[in-house]
């Protein structure tokens, strides 16, 4: 759907069903129902390496987005996505496949929201050097097309 490249890192924005596994060093997959009950409210916004046998691949982070975005739940939301980043980091990740946020569930999320979660994205990519492919993957046509546009308006913006 789109792909662009900013400080090293290509990024591109694709649905589910162009999403290749194999060559990935790990994906992003929510919280389930039974971790979100056991580890409560405090875990909400966090994400975490999940344990895998042996050098399975590709490895998995989990995060605990907001089960909604409202009042509080847009900084949860941003923080989510900043500490799955940096979670595959930590762990030397090179290729990383993170779901947005209709994807995992949540209502259609506003104009404005978005924007700052393409710029979180982008300046949590560029800031460590282990991750060089970021694939967002859309729940549909019309969140690829927002974050596709957004991430280019974003890119377009920090521009010099």
């Amino acid at each position: 759907m789109l792909k662009l490249t900013q400080n090293d890192v290509t990024i591109e924005v694709i649905h589910r069903e162009g999403l290749d596994v194999e060559p990935l060093a790990a994906v992003v997959v929510p919280a389930t129902e039974a971790q979100r009950r056991n580890l409560g409210t405090a875990a909400v916004g966090q994400a975490w390496m999940a344990w895998s046998y042996g050098e399975a691949t590709p490895k998995m982070i989990k995060f605990m987005p907001p089960s909604r975005v409202s009042g509080e739940g847009w900084r949860e939301l941003l923080e989510c996505y900043r500490f799955a980043i940096r979670v595959a980091e930590i762990h030397e990740v090179a290729s990383l496949a993170l779901p947005l946020p209709e994807e995992v569930g949540l209502s259609p999320i506003e104009d404005g929201l978005a924007a700052r979660l393409c710029l979180t994205i982008l300046k949590e990519a560029g800031e460590h050097h282990h991750l060089k492919h970021l694939q967002l993957i859309a729940s549909g046509h019309q969140e690829a097309v927002l974050y596709a546009n957004r991430l280019v308006e974003e890119q377009g913006a920090g521009a010099p």
